[in-house]
């Protein structure tokens, strides 16, 4: 055996042993994930139940046996409800401290976004302890007729009230977040993105962002209501832009140097009856005069 043969010998030998180590370390590797999983997955059922196979979720009292602290507490360190709860108490002072007897527009958007939440359908459903709450509860009355009608699934509200209807849900709250972040340029009325485009498309997906998608602009908005609606609609949507009627320009093209003369449809049609139309009636007549005479 010559040498070139037995280094090509040695380096085959070489190569095969470096394989199976690699092989051999892999599988080793793969073994050790798979128990780290499984010892994860023990700890993980041990310390959150809802993994176990046969969990079922504990049965939460009815609403009206519950106090209005604990209920309170529940929804404050809830991420959505504890923000549509810091609205309410901001929004809806004086009516609930008795300065007012009028249920104000903000208080009312609050109301409806707290009441979006489970944990703030339960606090105004809570059993009260003392004279206090009681007080309070009675005096939030002049805001359920127009509250409960706007909470209904299938009424249009403004999109204000949409707005904080979605703010409620950290999940919508998120989505609008990106969609704010996502589309300054097409707010801007210059291009829907894709991004944008994406982000929008996310955000009517939630369950919490449905009445965003039918809200009217009623001027109680503080960003511009009507111009991102109209962009949304003609950039995202490919919709074309509504030309109220009074604002359709009827016109005649003109003779002229290729301008065009405006003038309104009606003068134009009095003007034609007036030059072809009246003349030949007035023909007429005379022709009838002239044989009967």
């Amino acid at each position: 055996m010559n040498l070139q043969v037995f280094l090509l010998v040695v380096c085959l030998a070489g190569t095969t042993l470096s394989g199976r180590k690699g092989r051999r370390r892999k599988e080793q590797q793969q073994q050790e994930e798979r128990q780290f999983d499984s010892a994860l997955e023990r700890t993980s059922r041990g310390l959150v139940p809802q993994l176990l196979p046969n969990y079922t979720a504990p049965v939460l009292p009815n609403a009206e046996d519950v106090g209005c602290n604990h209920a309170f507490m529940a929804c404050a360190y809830r991420d959505g409800c504890g923000r549509a709860l810091e609205q309410y108490e901001l929004t809806c002072s004086n009516l609930v401290n008795g300065l007012t007897d009028i249920c104000s527009l903000p208080c009312q958007h609050a109301l409806i976004a707290l009441l979006s939440t489970p944990e703030g359908k339960r606090l105004m459903e809570c059993r009260c302890g003392d004279d206090d709450c009681r007080r309070k509860k009675t005096r939030i009355e002049p805001c359920r007729a127009a509250v409960t009608w706007q909470s209904s699934p299938n009424t249009l509200v403004s999109c204000s009230t949409a707005t904080w209807i979605c703010l409620a849900d950290p999940l919508c709250a998120t989505a609008l977040d990106y969609y704010n972040r996502n589309c300054k340029a097409m707010f801007k009325g210059r291009k829907c993105s894709a991004k944008c485009r994406n982000s929008l498309d996310i955000l009517l997906r939630q369950d919490s962002a449905l009445k965003l998608a039918t809200c009217f602009c009623d001027g109680t908005e503080d960003f511009p209501c009507a111009a991102i609606r109209e962009h949304t609609d003609t950039l995202c949507f490919g919709k074309k832009k509504e030309v109220p009627e009074e604002e359709i320009d009827n016109t005649i093209p003109g003779s002229s140097g290729g301008s065009a003369t405006k003038r309104p449809l009606m003068l134009v049609v009095l003007s034609l009856i007036a030059t072809y139309l009246i003349p030949e009636t007035v023909a007429s007549l005379r022709s009838l005069l002239t044989v009967s005479l």
